[in-house]
């Protein structure tokens, strides 16, 4: 993920980059494609927004809604069995 700045929207974004590169496999093309088409249509207070998908030569790029204080990844590898009590799932996702 990285960290860009959308003009259209006048906001902080988050890019997260797929290399075509290392997507050789069908699977993991259609399963970014998935994702895609799944983000589009998702629109809850706790799921960051999907603003746009650009495809370049070299890379698909997603321009995502920016949400500070780390990631969910980042947040489960601090869980004893990298688990989320299901008290904190229903606060954050609920």
């Amino acid at each position: 993920m990285y960290l860009g700045f959308h003009k259209k929207v006048n906001k902080k974004v988050a890019l997260k980059i797929y290399f075509k590169d290392k997507m050789k496999d069908l699977s993991r093309k259609k399963s970014v494609r998935r994702e895609i088409k799944l983000m589009k249509r998702l629109n809850h207070p706790n799921i960051a927004k999907l603003y746009d998908a650009i495809e370049t030569e070299q890379q698909v790029i997603l321009v995502l809604e920016y949400v500070g204080g780390g990631s969910t990844h980042g947040f489960l590898k601090s869980k004893p069995n990298k688990q989320m009590h299901e008290d904190d799932a229903k606060k954050i996702y609920g």
